[in-house]
């Protein structure tokens, strides 16, 4: 697990093993326990825009004894991971090029929002803006992920309008994974038992673009979760594409 302490340690070691600058953001459990917002995390990510910088990168941590882990790769989140690392003592780093999940992209707006830092060396690092975190948690469906996501939530931290801006600005691009955001919001009600202030801007939005939703959307909430998550007038459309 990585703690606060453990994260900077790690920059300051990739910073050491790096041969010449690059810049990376990082999204995720380890950007929450820089800010103080959890304990610890099992893996860190970087999303780094940049092909050299990603191969650079690549050969600082194989230096410090992280190997590829290819194992991996099958799981959703992984499948646009450029490479997955493990040590031996089993912590991970995943590096990600500016596409997570198929679906969001680290936008010129989100690294414009994006903190930095600090320069560690070779290492120049942002933090990605809490609510592009919490985008980024909405779409990974990752162990840990609603929990996160609760914890932005209950620090008041959220700009939700900004949230919503984002969201729609990437739709633009792609207009199914919208609904599965939407998905994202229902689940955290569920497990968290706590209401998502933006939910109904984003079922706004799946409605604008109903001709485009997936055949299997919602598929997995039961009857009683329909009824509380979607509004009565388009319950007998699930499952069917307009």
């Amino acid at each position: 697990m990585f703690d606060k302490e453990a994260v900077i340690g790690l920059l300051e070691r990739i910073g050491k093993a790096l041969p010449s600058k690059i810049k990376a953001y990082m999204i995720g459990g380890a950007a929450l326990s820089l800010r103080n917002l959890k304990a610890a995390t099992k893996d860190v990510d970087f999303v780094v825009p940049a092909r050299k910088d990603i191969l650079l990168l690549k050969g600082a941590l194989e230096k410090m004894g992280y190997e590829v882990d290819k194992g991996l790769f099958e799981e959703q989140f992984y499948k646009d991971a450029v490479f997955v690392f493990l040590d031996k003592s089993g912590s991970r780093i995943d590096i990600l090029t500016d596409l997570v999940c198929g679906m969001l992209r680290l936008s010129p707006a989100m690294q414009k929002r994006a903190e930095r830092f600090g320069i560690f060396g070779n290492f120049e690092m942002f933090l990605v803006a809490n609510e592009d975190i919490l985008l980024f948690k909405a779409l990974t469906d990752r162990p840990g992920d609603l929990p996160d996501i609760r914890a932005l939530m209950e620090a008041q931290i959220i700009d939700w309008e900004g949230v919503i801006a984002e969201c729609v600005s990437q739709h633009k691009k792609e207009t199914r994974w919208i609904f599965w955001f939407y998905e994202q919001l229902c689940r955290l009600e569920d497990a968290e038992s706590i209401p998502v202030p933006a939910k109904g801007r984003v079922f706004e939005v799946c409605v604008d673009n109903w001709d485009k939703k997936p055949s299997d959307w919602m598929q997995e909430f039961s009857p009683e979760q329909l009824k509380r998550h979607v509004p009565a007038r388009y319950l007998s459309q699930i499952g069917k594409k307009q």
